[in-house]
């Protein structure tokens, strides 16, 4: 039981720096941003506040939502993930801005993008398999499922389609990484959940 109880926190822990490494890649690349991090960035134009900021105000009103759409799928980690994520997106930002990234090749920015968006699609599957609170969107995503019997990885697709556009409306950047987010986010999870789930079973 302590074991288990160990390697969820360090699971949960993962999944806030794995966020915060894969936004600092995609900001950094500057190809366009994950969908998330596109309507972040909206936020951050339209309000002139920094990511980390951006990134609570958007965690905190989305939580409000999730709360009240799908409860159950909420937990401690969903908070703290909530708070938390945007320090980690102001700290790998500053690490990796010495690094220029978005001066180096199309080549070298697109595997950023790629590496990027394999962290998110690792962060969001921790979250769904310690069930102590997944992450806002993907809870939403799963009361959808639930109510429409649609596949998961087709709504939370969905559900980047709207982040984009909004984002977009606000501000945010938007372009070929963008599009590599919006389709394979939903995807990835689904491909990372069975993956995790399969070595536990094993």
């Amino acid at each position: 039981m302590q074991r288990q109880r160990m390697e969820m926190v360090l699971g949960i822990i993962s999944a806030i720096l794995l966020t915060g490494l894969g936004v600092a890649l995609f900001v950094h690349a500057n190809l366009g941003s994950d969908t998330i991090t596109v309507f972040v960035d909206g936020v951050h134009s339209s309000l002139h506040v920094s990511y980390g900021t951006a990134s609570r105000i958007y965690n905190i009103a989305v939580l409000i939502i999730a709360l009240i759409v799908s409860y159950k799928n909420i937990g401690w980690a969903t908070v703290i993930y909530a708070l938390t994520v945007g320090f980690t997106m102001d700290f790998f930002e500053q690490m990796l801005a010495p690094l220029h990234i978005s001066e180096l090749s199309i080549v070298i920015r697109l595997l950023c993008v790629c590496l990027g968006q394999i962290c998110f699609g690792i962060t969001y599957a921790l979250l769904i398999k310690y069930r102590k609170g997944m992450n806002q969107i993907d809870a939403i995503s799963y009361a959808i499922e639930e109510k429409t019997h649609v596949p998961f990885k087709w709504i939370r697709t969905g559900m980047d389609v709207v982040l984009l556009i909004g984002g977009w409306l606000l501000g945010g950047v938007v372009g070929i990484g963008s599009v590599i987010a919006m389709t394979t986010t939903g995807i990835l999870i689904d491909f990372f959940l069975r993956l995790l789930t399969k070595k536990e079973q094993t």
